[in-house]
């Protein structure tokens, strides 16, 4: 079943990505209003992905509970709260499902008006740009091309990282998300970017299901 969702779910990302840079291209008011809008059909396949992953990790942590330390189940849990939180920062902690108001700070300070940390802006910095723009962005380049080879080649590194549970990404997953950087500046959009986080949740969760080290999950 894993083999069948690492086939198919990167394929589909990609052929999604570049529908995206056709309907940018020929109808670029329905990929601004309707394809990557908040609560757009985008949205809510990142919101899938992100539960996905939080399962996993969940999954993972009820099985192992009594073959693993508890840091390696504490990392693991963390995990799944990494994954709790993007999705609930994607609808806005429900807010817009629920038509709930935002409190005075978050209208003041949001972007958007609304109930989310990454749309932010403290002192005229917008957070989604500082942290999960350029910083993100440094970390995942990091995190998707030179962790793995520094876990081939240093055997204590790999221990630690084995030890907390960390899942070490397989080159197809950068070639996905690089794929769908491409099909995003293609795109010539100023929502872009959504196309970007669409493809980042979802390679997320696949290599979190099935990792290059995922023996330490077994």
């Amino acid at each position: 079943m894993k083999k069948k969702i690492e086939f198919c779910v990167p394929v589909l990302i990609t052929i999604t990505a570049f529908i995206g840079v056709y309907i940018a291209r020929v109808a670029p008011s329905f990929f601004i209003e309707v394809l990557t809008h908040e609560d757009g059909l985008l949205e809510w396949l990142q919101v899938v992905a992100l539960s996905l992953g939080m399962v996993v990790s969940l999954v993972r942590v009820v099985r192992l509970r009594k073959r693993k330390p508890p840091i390696f189940l504490l990392m693991t849990f963390g995990l799944a709260l990494v994954f709790f939180f993007g999705a609930g920062e994607e609808i806005s902690w429900g807010q817009r499902l629920f038509k709930i108001e935002s409190t005075n700070y978050f209208a003041s300070n949001n972007s958007q008006g609304e109930t989310n940390f990454h749309n932010l802006m403290i002192d005229g910095v917008y957070i989604n740009k500082l942290v999960f723009g350029k910083l993100l962005g440094v970390a995942i380049a990091f995190y998707l091309l030179i962790l793995p080879m520094l876990y081939l080649k240093i055997s204590k590194l790999k221990t630690i990282i084995d030890k907390f549970a960390v899942p070490i990404p397989r080159f197809h997953h950068f070639v996905v998300l690089l794929l769908v950087f491409i099909a995003a500046e293609l795109t010539l959009s100023s929502k872009k970017g959504e196309l970007v986080e669409f493809g980042g949740t979802w390679v997320f969760f696949l290599l979190t299901l099935n990792p290059y080290n995922k023996a330490i999950y077994e």
